[in-house]
C-alpha cells in the first residue's frame, strides 16, 4: 500500500481549491514531475496557466522546461508574461484561462496590499483587475483593485462591464480632442467609485446625445406588430428599461442587463396597450442556432394566461432566426455616423484598439447598459 506523503497531501489540498474544471489537469500536471507539483504550491497562477493552456504552446512549453530544470519562479513566469505579484493570489481566483495582467513597477509595488483576503471575491477581483489593465492603465487597474468587489459572482474577463468607466478614465488622463472636452469631472485615483461612475455616466450621456435622432412622428410605433387581440412585443435593451420592467412586474429581470449587453439573450415585454402582461427571455439554442423561449413570466413570476403564451410562442417561431430584425426600423434609438464616432474615440483606439467600440448603435447600447450596471449594481 502506498502511503501519501505530507507534500502529496498538501498538493492535493491545494488542487481542491481551484475551480472544478481545472482540477483533473492540475493533478495530471503534478504527476509529470515533482517540481511541477511544487509549482502548484508555490505559484498557483503559473501552474494554472500551464495546466489550462492559457498561452501558446511554445511559451507554455518553455515554462515547463524551466520548471523541470529547477529554475526560479521569476524565470518560470517570464515566458508566459506572468507578473510576480500573481504568486500571492489564491487558487480560488483562477477560472477559465488567464488573460493579460498589469505589471508596471508602481502597480507591482502596491497591488499586494489590495489582493482580497476573502477567497470568495478572488475570481471576480482578478478578472476586473485584468480587464481594467487592458482597457485602462495601471493607475486605473490599481484603483479598481482597491474597490469593494462590485459583484461576487465572477464573470469572464470579456464580460466584465468596465469598458465605459475605463474609457472615461483614460480620456480623463490621456486623451485629447472632442471626447475629452465632454468630460465635466475628470477621473482621479482619489475618487470614490460612486462619484466616478456618476461622472462617467454624465460624460457618456453627452456622447449619446450626439447620436440620438429626433423622434419622428408616427402612429402606433415600430413595436406595433400586433396579434389579433392587440398584443405586442417591446424589446428591453437598456438598464433603465429592464429596471422599470422589473419594478412593474415585480421580478428580477433588471439583473439581466449584463447578459443583454453581452448579447447572450434578448428580453421582451409582452403588452396590451400600455399594460405589461409578461416578460420573455429568449436565447439561441440547438444546432440551427435559432431562438427559443427560455422564460416567460407574468407579474411576480406568475404563470401567463394561455392567449399570452400562445402569442409569445407563435411570435418567436415566426422570428426564430433573428427576433431583433422584426423590431428594427429606420428610426433606431441611435444613428451612428462612423466618421463622427471615429473622431470621438480615435485617440483611445490608437492606444487600446477598437474592440467594444465599433461604430454601431449596438456598441453605444452596450456602453450605456454597462454604465447603468456599474451605477446600480453595487
Amino acid at each position: 500500500m502506498m502511503i501519501e506523503t505530507v507534500k502529496e497531501k498538501a498538493i492535493a489540498h491545494q488542487i481542491s481549491r481551484f475551480e472544478r474544471g481545472a482540477r483533473r489537469r492540475l493533478r495530471k500536471l503534478a504527476g509529470l514531475s515533482p517540481r511541477l507539483g511544487d509549482l502548484i504550491l508555490s505559484f498557483p497562477g503559473a501552474a494554472f496557466a500551464i495546466a489550462t493552456n492559457s498561452f501558446d504552446p511554445d511559451r507554455t512549453g518553455e515554462a515547463v522546461r524551466r520548471v523541470k530544470a529547477g529554475c526560479g519562479l521569476k524565470e518560470i513566469a517570464q515566458p508566459m508574461g506572468l507578473p510576480m505579484w500573481l504568486k500571492r493570489v489564491p487558487p480560488e481566483a483562477f477560472s477559465g484561462k488567464l488573460a493579460a495582467l498589469p505589471n508596471g513597477e508602481k502597480f507591482a509595488q502596491k497591488i499586494a496590499q489590495r489582493i482580497p483576503q476573502n477567497p470568495a471575491y478572488a475570481s471576480c477581483w482578478l478578472n476586473w483587475v485584468s480587464f481594467a489593465g487592458q482597457a485602462g492603465d495601471d493607475d486605473f487597474a490599481l484603483w479598481i483593485a482597491a474597490q469593494k468587489p462590485p459583484f461576487v459572482r465572477p464573470v469572464p474577463v470579456d464580460r466584465v462591464p468596465l469598458r465605459p468607466l475605463a474609457v472615461y478614465a483614460w480620456f480623463s488622463n490621456h486623451g485629447a480632442g472632442i471626447a475629452s472636452g465632454l468630460i465635466e469631472k475628470p477621473w482621479q485615483p482619489t475618487m470614490r467609485f460612486e462619484t466616478a461612475t456618476a461622472a462617467m455616466r454624465e460624460w457618456l450621456d453627452a456622447i449619446a446625445e450626439r447620436f440620438r435622432p429626433v423622434p419622428p412622428r408616427r402612429g402606433p410605433g415600430r413595436y406595433s406588430r400586433r396579434h389579433g387581440n392587440g398584443l405586442r412585443m417591446v424589446p428591453l435593451r437598456t438598464g433603465p428599461q429592464l429596471r422599470e420592467e422589473g419594478r412593474v412586474m415585480e421580478h428580477c429581470v433588471a439583473t439581466y442587463v449584463h447578459l443583454v449587453a453581452a448579447g447572450e439573450c434578448l428580453i421582451f415585454s409582452v403588452r396590451k396597450g400600455e399594460t405589461r402582461l409578461a416578460t420573455m427571455e429568449i436565447r439561441r439554442h440547438g444546432q440551427r442556432k435559432a431562438y427559443g423561449i427560455l422564460q416567460l413570466q407574468g407579474p411576480g413570476n406568475s404563470r401567463v394566461p394561455e392567449p399570452v403564451g400562445s402569442y409569445a410562442k407563435s411570435w418567436v417561431e415566426r422570428y426564430s432566426a433573428d427576433p431583433a430584425s422584426a423590431l428594427l426600423a429606420d428610426d433606431e434609438e441611435f444613428q451612428i455616423n462612423p466618421a463622427a464616432w471615429h473622431q470621438l474615440f480615435e485617440p483611445y483606439a490608437a492606444a487600446k484598439g477598437w474592440s467594444g467600440l465599433e461604430s454601431t448603435s449596438a456598441s453605444l447600447d452596450r456602453l450605456l447598459a454597462e454604465a447603468d450596471l456599474l451605477s446600480h449594481g453595487r
